[in-house]
This record gives C-alpha cells, structure tokens and sequence, in this order.
C-alpha cells in the first residue's frame, strides 16, 4: 500500500515538472505572440465589481486591436463603444448619448488590456500553478504600486493567447475580461474602425 502512493507521489510529482513552465519562459511568450500579432478580435465578456458600492455590472461585446488603435463594443447591458486611436480616447454612452473625449495618459497607453499583465511583469512577484490541459494560471502581486495590488490571468502556454485578466486595485475594485471566439491575424472589416455619432451627442472633453 505505501509502495502504491509513493508511486503515486512520484507520478504526480513527474506531471508538475513536466508541465511547469518557469515565468520569464511564460514572459516572452506572452511578449513573442502579442508582438507579432497584426490583429486580434474576439468576444469580450468585463465584469466590473465596485467594493463601496458591493455591486457587479457585466458587459458584453467584442473587442478589437491592430497597431496603433483599438475598439471595444458594448453591447450589453446597453450600447457602449471605446475607442482608442492617435493618442486619443474616446468613449460613448449610448443611455446618456454621451461622447468622452480625452487624450490617452502615459500610464494608460496600452492598446489592449493584455498589455497591462506585460507592463506589471517585471515588477511584481510572479507564482505560476498549471491548469487544465495547457492552462496555467499566473499570478502578480506587484512590489509598490499606488493603485493596483494584485493581477492574474489564464494563459494558454502553448500559444502565449491570454485567456482571461483580472485586476484588483487598493479599494477592493475588481475587473475581469474574458475573452473567447479569438481570432488572431484576421482581416478586421473596416467599419469596426468608423462610427457616426447621432447629431444630438454631447461631448465632453476631459
């Protein structure tokens, strides 16, 4: 019986080692991927979580990047469209029939929300534990940050594609993004890039 489980042992410490990947191997795969990528598009699913507040608001809709501009469109709960291009920022309100208009920060210039697990990387302690078939789950506690306390994701370790990203900031806010029907260097339709505002929107410059 004891011979039976140090096998066991023996075999289930042989499946972590085959199957661990270090973190600056993840790293640069991660980096590889996204570097070589000239798109990206897939179905995005946030889930927000105000702590104050102990309230989650989910959206729905499809995300899409290639250098130098990204789009998100809401379409649940409501119509919401995010765009980012040329340094600017702009994002519209369907319920208010609001357009948020501001110029992209330094520290928010990231063109997809992947890009904020590579920016947190270097700078934060890293623990990597595998998950379901080529799964792995990895987790950044970053060193000293004014706002972000912890970030993890799903990450397919064969193909570096994040599967999921979820980030905690120092009031106990919480937002999650998973993706799902990824296509990676797809042609994007053209439209995705153009929207006509209705003529009574009300635009806020920030």
């Amino acid at each position: 019986m004891k011979t039976a489980k140090i096998i066991t042992l023996i075999l289930l410490l042989s499946c972590n080692l085959l199957f661990s990947i270090s973190s600056e191997a993840l790293y640069q795969k991660i980096a590889g991927t996204y570097g070589s990528l000239s798109s990206f598009q897939a179905v995005i699913k946030q889930d927000n979580y105000f702590a104050q507040l102990n309230k989650s608001i989910s959206y729905e809709g499809n995300i899409y990047f290639t250098k130098g501009k990204m789009v998100i469109r809401y379409n649940k709960p409501y119509f919401q469209r995010l765009s980012v291009s040329g340094g600017m920022v702009e994002l519209y309100d369907s319920q208010s029939k609001t357009m948020f208009r501001s110029k992209m920060r330094p520290e928010f210039g990231k063109m997809n929300p992947v890009e904020i697990l590579q920016l947190y990387w270097k700078k934060s302690t890293v623990n990597i534990q595998q998950g379901k078939g080529n799964q792995v789950n990895v987790f950044l506690k970053p060193f000293d940050d004014p706002v972000i306390v912890s970030i993890s994701a799903r990450v397919n370790s064969e193909s570096g594609i994040v599967q999921s990203l979820t980030w905690t900031n120092r009031n106990n806010d919480k937002v999650t993004y998973n993706f799902s029907h990824i296509k990676t260097n797809a042609k994007i339709p053209p439209s995705v890039w153009q929207y006509t505002y209705p003529k009574d929107v009300q635009v806020v410059e920030q």
